[in-house]
């Protein structure tokens, strides 16, 4: 009787765990779906006629798409249909998020490589990274080390610039 009633509290346990997770996943869906819910509601709040499209004035006051309308506009109507927003908008998201991938990227290896060298090893030197355009900056015991800490950067893959803000310490 007791291995009954065990048997019972076991599987009550298991399809209480099975239904919660079967609703939290009902209720959540995808994030696909939670993205494409927010460009919805962006599309809507730009789409001042509510006619279902955007035109050039309804998105003048919008970043991405003020000087980007046509680049965006597919069918070339001249306006944006909420599939040609969520489209424009999800790819130059993606191609932002790459960016600052790749400026995170770039910054470690500059740090690696600066901690590498030892001469500069024992320096606190900040490294910044924009748009491949790497900052310097700091202080630092000599002029060559300014000049050492510059040449690493530059030869970091993916370095564009280098902006040396370096400064020598007064003694």
């Amino acid at each position: 009787m007791k291995n009954q009633s065990n048997f019972k509290s076991t599987v009550l346990v298991i399809a209480l765990a099975l239904g919660a997770s079967s609703l939290q996943a009902y209720a959540f869906g995808t994030a696909d779906d939670v993205d494409q819910s927010a460009y919805a509601s962006d599309f809507k709040a730009l789409d001042k006629d509510n006619d279902g499209t955007l035109d050039k004035a309804e998105v003048k006051h919008d970043k991405l798409f003020a000087n980007k309308i046509k680049a965006a506009d597919k069918d070339n109507d001249g306006t944006l249909d909420q599939a040609e927003y969520t489209e424009y908008r999800s790819q130059a998201e993606k191609k932002s998020m790459k960016r600052v991938v790749s400026d995170s990227v770039i910054t470690s290896k500059v740090k690696t490589e600066l901690l590498k060298d030892q001469g500069l090893k024992g320096l606190k030197v900040s490294v910044k990274t924009n748009h491949g355009v790497v900052l310097l900056s700091g202080f630092v015991d000599t002029e060559d080390q300014i000049k050492q800490a510059e040449k690493i950067a530059k030869s970091v893959e993916g370095v564009t610039t280098v902006k040396n803000s370096l400064l020598v310490k007064k003694q």
